[in-house]
């Protein structure tokens, strides 16, 4: 005799509250921020004490932006692994395994003796981080239904800006005042709070909020459906979009510090507090605006979020030539400030729309797959070119060619053997790229909606679906 459908998702919630359950979904969201808060803060704290780093364990520039993306190398493999498992099994049980080990991890780099050291345990932060990478957005989508998640997904990618700046200003302050190895304990040891935090919070089951019950293990999905992913036009799009994105917020977050103390003769305090201020502060007014502007636009059509993303990038980019570009430090900051803010607000829809155009109970491998590709050709790419073109042009062999003088022109100029400032640069024809991808994903951005509502036996998304037609 078989047990009822009734009796299986009875079964199946008892299992799910083998752990105590604290607090509702709004507690669930504040616990998931204050853990992608910590998140940023130990990553970006690590660039704040870059020149520290390099000058005690003797790091020139092209191994640096190598040990920049340790973590993230390790964070990008993984990632898959644990979207797979994030579908499957416990996900209260991943999230805080995955920040205590994290934690652990950054406390552990304090004792680095060499690059080698150095680089084990911040490959060892990116294992940690992998398993909640790919699991929070997952479960905000059940958690919250979709006239809500974008506005969710909003609050939680405030914790980027924010803990980016915690830890570019902790980072600095704390390298110049006591050493770079208190940094890692300073900004490590909180984690393992947060981690007992992600034991208790609310996880309603795959799929909640779109009006079905959890999902049980015979709906659990086959490699076959994750094949759709790779078949499902505004995911590909959508995902090269914020690649491009991800490579050029990647590109200064790991070197913006080093390009204000190199070219514009900043100490690492003064250049760790003005880029915690400008991320901060372009990253939450970017952030709010990208949780309500495209709603408001997705009234008029349901390709709001990725035309949205599209004409934000495209006025990035001039921006962002004009920062890395312009000789007067305040006036470089302040074109820096709007480019941060127009790239800030993309985060919010293109992470919704990922949620919105997969199946609910392949969500955690969406995300993993989603996380994968913007990070192999974002942020691990863009700080091993800059710093291979930095490098390489800062040679005066190649500075007194033509093709150098030639940049030295435009304001390209080589300072100490580098030439960090065209190596910024290389950002630009990317982010073109990006919103190109996104006008392309637009099209199909209402058809896969549909779909993967079909797919996932979810509501229809009233009062929009009539506009579109196919």
């Amino acid at each position: 005799m078989h047990p009822s459908t009734s009796e299986s998702v009875a079964a199946s919630t008892q299992r799910s509250r083998s752990l105590p359950t604290i607090g509702g979904k709004y507690l669930a969201l504040a616990v998931l921020f204050a853990m992608n808060l910590l998140n940023y803060v130990d990553r970006y704290s690590f660039f704040a004490a870059g020149t520290h780093i390099q000058s005690a364990l003797n790091i020139d520039d092209d191994w640096f932006g190598v040990l920049g993306v340790s973590f993230m190398i390790v964070y990008t493999i993984v990632s898959p692994v644990m979207g797979w498992m994030g579908d499957r099994y416990n996900r209260k049980l991943l999230l805080a395994g995955g920040v205590g080990l994290w934690s652990l991890a950054t406390v552990g780099t304090a004792f680095s003796a060499d690059f080698y050291h150095m680089f084990f345990w911040r490959a060892l932060l990116g294992l940690g981080e992998a398993s909640y990478g790919a699991i929070a957005p997952a479960l905000i989508s059940d958690l919250f239904p979709i006239k809500e998640r974008g506005r969710a997904m909003g609050v939680y990618y405030l914790a980027l800006p924010v803990g980016t700046a915690l830890g570019y200003i902790l980072g600095g302050k704390i390298a110049d005042a006591l050493g770079w190895q208190a940094v890692f304990f300073v900004v490590g040891l909180p984690g393992l709070l947060a981690a007992f935090a992600g034991l208790v919070i609310s996880d309603p089951g795959r799929g909640a909020s779109e009006g079905g019950p959890a999902s049980q293990k015979a709906e659990r999905p086959q490699l076959k459906d994750y094949l759709v992913l790779l078949r499902t036009p505004t995911f590909l799009y959508n995902t090269a979009g914020m690649a491009a994105v991800t490579y050029a917020t990647g590109a200064y977050a790991a070197w913006g510090s080093t390009f204000y103390q190199r070219v514009h003769h900043m100490s690492a305090t003064k250049a760790g507090q003005w880029i915690g201020l400008l991320l901060v502060g372009a990253g939450i007014l970017g952030i709010v605006l990208g949780m309500f502007v495209p709603d408001l636009l997705r009234k008029v059509t349901r390709r709001a979020y990725l035309v949205f993303a599209a004409v934000a990038v495209t006025a990035a980019t001039p921006l962002g030539i004009a920062g890395i570009l312009d000789p007067e430090v305040w006036s470089s900051l302040a074109f820096l400030f709007g480019a941060s803010i127009l790239l800030s607000m993309v985060l919010g829809p293109c992470n919704t729309v990922t949620a919105n155009v997969v199946p609910a109970n392949r969500r955690a491998t969406g995300y993993a797959s989603f996380i994968f590709l913007i990070h192999l050709f974002g942020d691990i790419s863009s700080p091993v070119i800059v710093g291979w073109i930095s490098k390489q042009f800062g040679k005066p062999s190649v500075a007194g060619s033509s093709l150098g003088q030639f940049f030295a022109a435009l304001g390209a100029k080589p300072v100490e053997n580098t030439n960090l400032t065209l190596a910024m640069l290389s950002v630009a024809p990317v982010l073109v790229l990006g919103c190109v991808f996104f006008l392309l994903g637009s099209r199909h951005l209402p058809q896969d909606e549909d779909q993967a509502r079909a797919a996932g036996g979810g509501e229809a998304d009233q009062g929009q679906a009539v506009i579109y037609h196919h």
